[in-house]
């Protein structure tokens, strides 16, 4: 048989939770925007350096190409703010082949500041490939 106790006024108590937890819940969910707001911003820059690389890596000419490489980066930059550098540069690999490596990087900025979490932060990605030889090397094939 269940025991019933008589009601209790509890008249604000869930108020008095709400006000308590509030802070806690509004903190969570700024993280919680700004931490998707990375995400995206560093998916953007790693399009933009693949994509910028893709181009570099077709021959040697399009390799050394640094203007090229940077409008091909800033296709895919066009809603980032603020704009994102593109470095490029190339080297000879291990392999004998020339390389290049295309670098996007920005500074990202957080909505708000809280004590403990960064105000702001480097995002930055690298893609390196083999550039495609206008000859083949001999002894490769």
């Amino acid at each position: 048989m269940l025991i019933r106790r008589p009601h209790t006024a509890r008249s604000g108590a869930v108020a008095v939770e709400l006000a308590v937890l509030l802070p806690l819940l509004m903190f969570m969910a700024v993280i919680g925007v700004d931490y998707a707001r990375v995400f995206s911003r560093t998916l953007i820059l790693e399009t933009a350096s693949r994509n910028a690389c893709l181009y570099a890596c077709q021959d040697s000419d399009k390799a050394i190409d640094t203007t090229g490489i940077q409008a091909v980066a800033q296709k895919d930059l066009t809603d980032v703010s603020p704009t994102p550098t593109v470095t490029s540069s190339t080297y000879t690999g291990t392999d004998g082949f020339m390389h290049v490596k295309v670098t996007v990087s920005m500074t990202f900025k957080t909505v708000t500041a809280y004590p403990g979490v960064p105000s702001s932060t480097n995002l930055s990605r690298t893609t390196d490939m083999r550039v495609c030889p206008k000859t083949p090397k001999s002894g490769t094939f």
